[in-house]
C-alpha cells in the first residue's frame, strides 16, 4: 500500500494517479516546490540515486570505524544493489533497505532514524503502542476506538507470534544487544509499511492483532492504517484509562528530572528521564536544589532511577556526579542504588556505569540497552532530497577495560512483568527500598 502525495512516490493504479496531484498539492506543496519535477518517475529515481550516493559518501566518512564493523566491499555491494532496484521499489521500500544497510553495523547510534521517515510521511504508524514486559508483549496505549486492547497481552501479530515478528524486524533495527532489541522492536511492529513488506500485515495495510486480557479469552482486532494526509493520532494510555494505581515511577511522566523524599524510609528518590535540559528548568538549578535538600534532611538511602532514559548530553549530569563526590556519606556502599532497564541507553547507561565504578552503586533492574564499551556521542546528517536523518557515532566509549560484555549486568536482576504493571507494583523500586543498608 502506498500513500499518495509522498515526495518520491511512483504512480500506483488509475485511482492513485488521479488523486496524487491533489494530495501532493495539499500536503507537500512547500516540499514539492523545491523539486518541481513532482512525481515524474525518472526525476524521482534520480533524486533517490543522489540520496543514496550521498549516504555512501558521508556515512563512511563520518561513522567511526565503519569498515572495522562491516567489510567495505559488503557495504559497497549493498549500496550498489539498492541503486539498481530503485525503479521497482516504492519510497517506503527504499527507506527500509537504507535502514537495513545502516543496521548491519550493530551499533545503536548508526541508523536511518525511524522518526525522520515518519515525519516526511514515507513511513506510517498504526495507532497503537506496544511494550515488551519480561513475560510477553502488551498494549500500553492506543487510539480511543481501540481502547479495548489496553493492557492486553499480544498473542499474535498477523499470523506470527510476537517472537516471530521480532525476528522479522530485527534486520531493520540498529542494536548492540538483546535488551535494546526488546526496547525498540515494538515501534517497528507498529510501522505499517514494514509490516506489509514482511507480509505480517495484509496487502492493504490492515493488521490483525490477536490479544488476551489477563486470564481472559483471546480476541482479534483489525488495525487500519492511517489515511493519506492524516495527522499522527493522539493515543490514550493504559495508565490514564485503566484502574492502575499510580506508582512513584510514573508520577511525573513528562518531567525530564525530579526528586521526592520518602521520609518514612529516609530515602531520596531521583528520577532522571533523559539527559537533555528541561525547558525553563536548567539541570544545574535542579541539581543545586536537590543537594540543598539532601544537606538539610536525614538521608540513609539514595535511589537514582534511570529506567526509560535513552540518553542525550553526557556532560549534562557532571554537576550531579561532582556533588555526589563531595558527599561520601551519600555514596557509602549499600546506600546508593541505580535503577536500570532495557531503555537505559547511551549517556544514561554511561551514568549507570559511572555510579557503579566511582560510588559502588548497586544496580537494580534489567540489563541496559547498549554495551558498556560502545560507539557513542551521536551526531546526524540529512539526505539532501528525502530529508531522511542518518545518525552516526563519533567516539568509542570504553567503560570496562578488561572485558567487552554485551551489557552492563545489574547487581540485582528484577524482571518487570505485565501483572506488576497492571497492579501498579514496582518490584524494581521495592527491591532497592528493601535492600539492607550496610
Amino acid at each position: 500500500m502506498r500513500f499518495p502525495g509522498q515526495l518520491f512516490s511512483r504512480p500506483n493504479g488509475p485511482l492513485i494517479r488521479s488523486l496524487a496531484p491533489l494530495f501532493a498539492s495539499l500536503l507537500f506543496a512547500g516540499h514539492l516546490a523545491a523539486t518541481p519535477s513532482g512525481n515524474d518517475p525518472a526525476a524521482r529515481d534520480g533524486r533517490w540515486q543522489e540520496d543514496i550516493d550521498f549516504l555512501a559518501r558521508e556515512f563512511p566518512a563520518k561513522e567511526m570505524d565503519l569498515f572495522k564493523l562491516i567489510p567495505e566491499d559488503e557495504f559497497d555491494r549493498d549500496v550498489a544493489r539498492l541503486k539498481t532496484e530503485i525503479p521497482r521499489l516504492s519510497d517506503s521500500e527504499i527507506v527500509l533497505q537504507l535502514m537495513r544497510i545502516t543496521a548491519r553495523l550493530g551499533v545503536g547510534h548508526a541508523l536511518v532514524k525511524l522518526g525522520s521517515a515518519q515525519s516526511i510521511h514515507m513511513l506510517h504508524d498504526y495507532p497503537v503502542t506496544m511494550v515488551w514486559f519480561s513475560d510477553g508483549l502488551a498494549v500500553v496505549a492506543a487510539a480511543p476506538e481501540y481502547q479495548e486492547i489496553l493492557g492486553a497481552r499480544v498473542i499474535r501479530i498477523g499470523s506470527m507470534t510476537p517472537a516471530q515478528a521480532e525476528s522479522a524486524v530485527t534486520p531493520y533495527i540498529a542494536h548492540e544487544n538483546a535488551a535494546h532489541l526488546l526496547a525498540e522492536s515494538p515501534r517497528y511492529f507498529a510501522t505499517v509499511e514494514l509490516m506489509q513488506h514482511e507480509k505480517i500485515a495484509d496487502a492493504d495495510g490492515h493488521l490483525q492483532l490477536t490479544c488476551a486480557k489477563v486470564a481472559g479469552q483471546e480476541f482479534t482486532i483489525d488495525l487500519a492504517p492511517p489515511g493519506a494526509g492524516k495527522a499522527k493520532r493522539k493515543l490514550v494510555a493504559a495508565l490514564d484509562v485503566l484502574p492502575i494505581p499510580t506508582t512513584l515511577r510514573y508520577k511525573h511522566r513528562k518531567a525530564f528530572y525530579w526528586q521526592e523524599y520518602l521520609a518514612d524510609r529516609q530515602t531520596l528518590y531521583i528520577q532522571l528521564n533523559n539527559c537533555h535540559e528541561q525547558p525553563g528548568h536548567p539541570f544545574k538549578d535542579f541539581d543545586q536544589d536537590l543537594f540543598a535538600f539532601a544537606d538539610s534532611h536525614p538521608v540513609r538511602r539514595v535511589i537514582l532511577d534511570l529506567r526509560s532514559n535513552k540518553g542525550g548530553d553526557p556532560k549534562m549530569t557532571n554537576p550531579l556526579e561532582d556533588d555526589f563526590l563531595a558527599r561520601p556519606a551519600l555514596t557509602a556502599r549499600g546506600h546508593l542504588y541505580v535503577l536500570v532497564d532495557r531503555s537505559t541507553f547511551s549517556a544514561a547507561m554511561d551514568e549507570a556505569a559511572y555510579f557503579r565504578k566511582h560510588f559502588q552503586a548497586i544496580l537494580v533492574g534489567e540489563p541496559p540497552g547498549n554495551k558498556p564499551n560502545h560507539y557513542g556521542n551521536a551526531e546526524s546528517f540529512k539526505l539532501p532530497n528525502s530529508k531522511l536523518e542518518v545518525e552516526y557515532s563519533t567516539r568509542y566509549v570504553r567503560k570496562i577495560r578488561d572485558a567487552d560484555p554485551l551489557t552492563l549486568a545489574p547487581d540485582i536482576v528484577v524482571p518487570y512483568t505485565l501483572n506488576d504493571f497492571l497492579a501498579g507494583c514496582d518490584s524494581v523500586l521495592e527491591t532497592a527500598l528493601h535492600h539492607p543498608v550496610q
